[in-house]
């Protein structure tokens, strides 16, 4: 599982938003904006994590249990597989 690679993390005021690059010009129509738990996420991703080591990450970071950790986890792969930022 990988982001496409063509998002970059941009903090703005104080809120982070990955945005969509093309050409070197943003795409703002296709701003994402992510709230902590979303940006570790997406950072772990663009690092190359996998869902398990994502999982691990949210338990320690946020003091979740492994269950709740998943589900949170998978929601917001979802979210993003469906919003067409995964490749594969």
């Amino acid at each position: 599982m990988k982001l496409k690679n063509n998002y970059v993390l941009k903090q703005i005021a104080n809120e982070t938003v990955a945005i969509y690059l093309y050409k070197d010009t943003a795409d703002l129509r296709r701003a994402v904006s992510l709230n902590g738990s979303a940006k570790l996420i997406f950072e772990a991703l663009q690092k190359g994590a996998t869902k398990e080591e994502i999982v691990l990450t949210l338990t320690q970071v946020y003091s979740l249990s492994e269950e709740e950790a998943k589900g949170d986890a998978q929601a917001f792969l979802q979210l993003l597989y469906n919003n067409n930022l995964l490749d594969g």
